[in-house]
């Protein structure tokens, strides 16, 4: 794209430069004047010319993505856009999750888990830098594993997908509900109307709009955690509750999952190696930060949260809390709903050559009609797909990421050995996990 403002700024300056010179210039003769009247169409080759160094030389170049000319994205936007995807309905029912277990042992699992997620996540960047190309999940899985784990994983990654759309709608309507009045079923299809829209808009036109939310997200936390950590109670971190203590492990990984993001952001920070690392370190991280802080604040007033826990919040705090919470809540959740949604749709696209009206059609109709069959149950949803769906999906990522290493060690950039000593563990974590899940998720 043209800078205009470059070269407007670029001519203004030749002008003054000649201004500047020609006080101090010796009247000019009748050949000067005539090479003087040829001047302007010197300008306008020059002007051509400056167009053309702008596009070559802009700070921010472009690349060919899917099919569309992009620009390049900063080590922020990149920041943003897993930070963006990752802090959404999670969040909002964690402070139930952990208050199940205790506010101590929650913290610890919301850490614990945080750094097997940064393991994770640096795994499958590793992956996505030694293929190349424009794949997510499943099309990683599969130029290294196989059809059968492309397969397997396109499922895995569909389903939570899916469940995690649901969750987003199911949230936004309870908060809603929380913020306006009236049914929160009524609210829920008002906002999957309005996030479809922007989700059929793509993640070009609605970066800037992400970036935004989360920074408004972010902000939002803190000063509810500022607020409410005045009224903390410290008889809170005695209360534990050890049989309970695996209870919130779906709810927290799901709330720290944003795996599709991850090629998304290499395929914008192209030959980016170290600054795609670095966003994938600041990227995860930051929502662990987050996450510890609102739940302190939460957990530690001492009163039993409520499913989604804003609502909780404010109707304990008073309208201004109330609004404030909630639309946390709202803004939380969008952001999460426009990533998950266009990262799916770009699945559907990428790795199956879905076209984009069918494969926008496949990404919003599902989940309302899960919502109308009746699954409305927030904590529940974000337990099966954070316990059993992204487990199965970080087992094969794991194994993508071994096989990976050991075919194309050159183009990785992270180091050429694979750690059997963080393999074998994430690996069994991940299948303890999925086993405990599916039985649970079968008893109820």
């Amino acid at each position: 794209m043209i800078d205009g403002e470059k070269i407007l700024s670029s001519r203004e300056g030749a002008a003054e430069g000649r201004v500047q010179g020609g006080n101090s210039a010796a009247p000019e003769r009748p050949a000067e004047a005539k090479r003087r009247r040829l001047i302007p169409f010197k300008i306008g080759s020059d002007f051509v010319k400056q167009m053309h160094q702008n596009m070559i030389s802009d700070e921010r170049p472009v690349v060919l993505h899917q099919g569309t000319y992009k620009k390049t994205a900063t080590i922020g936007e990149a920041v943003f856009m897993i930070t963006g995807m990752t802090i959404g309905a999670g969040i909002l029912g964690l402070p139930y999750a952990v208050s199940q277990v205790g506010l101590l042992p929650g913290v610890f699992l919301i850490i614990f888990l945080g750094l097997i997620m940064l393991s994770l996540n640096l795994m499958i960047g590793r992956v996505a830098v030694a293929a190349g190309g424009n794949l997510q999940l499943p099309g990683l899985a599969g130029k290294y594993l196989g059809g059968r784990a492309k397969a397997a994983l396109s499922i895995a990654v569909i389903l939570s997908s899916y469940g995690v759309l649901l969750a987003y709608v199911v949230g936004e309507g309870v908060s809603l509900s929380a913020l306006f009045g009236g049914s929160p079923i009524g609210w829920s299809v008002i906002f999957w109307s309005v996030g479809s829209f922007l989700i059929w808009l793509g993640l070009q036109r609605i970066r800037h709009l992400e970036k935004i939310f989360s920074l408004a997200v972010m902000g939002i936390i803190l000063g509810l955690a500022l607020g409410l950590l005045q009224d903390f109670h410290l008889a809170t971190l005695t209360v534990v509750h050890w049989p309970a203590v695996f209870m919130p492990v779906g709810v927290i990984l799901f709330a720290l999952s944003a795996t599709p993001a991850i090629a998304e952001a290499r395929a914008l920070l192209p030959g980016r190696i170290k600054d795609f690392r670095r966003a994938l370190f600041i990227g995860t991280l930051v929502p662990v930060i987050i996450y510890i802080l609102f739940v302190i604040a939460v957990v530690g007033l001492g009163v039993a949260p409520t499913a989604v826990a804003t609502v909780g919040i404010g109707s304990q705090f008073g309208s201004v809390i109330l609004i404030l919470a909630n639309v946390f809540a709202v803004l939380a959740m969008c952001t999460g709903f426009m990533g998950l949604g266009t990262a799916l749709k770009e699945t559907f696209m990428w790795d199956y050559k879905v076209p984009a009206g069918a494969a926008q059609f496949l990404v919003i109709s599902v989940p309302l009609a899960l919502f109308l069959l009746g699954s409305r149950h927030f904590v529940n949803i974000l337990n099966i797909v954070g316990g059993l769906f992204i487990a199965v999906e970080a087992i094969i990522m794991i194994l993508t990421y071994q096989k990976a290493i050991n075919t194309e060690a050159g183009a990785v950039g992270w180091g050429r050995r694979s750690n059997w000593l963080l393999i074998l563990p994430l690996l069994l974590f991940f299948s303890i996990l999925a086993v405990f899940s599916l039985y649970g998720a079968l008893m109820k």
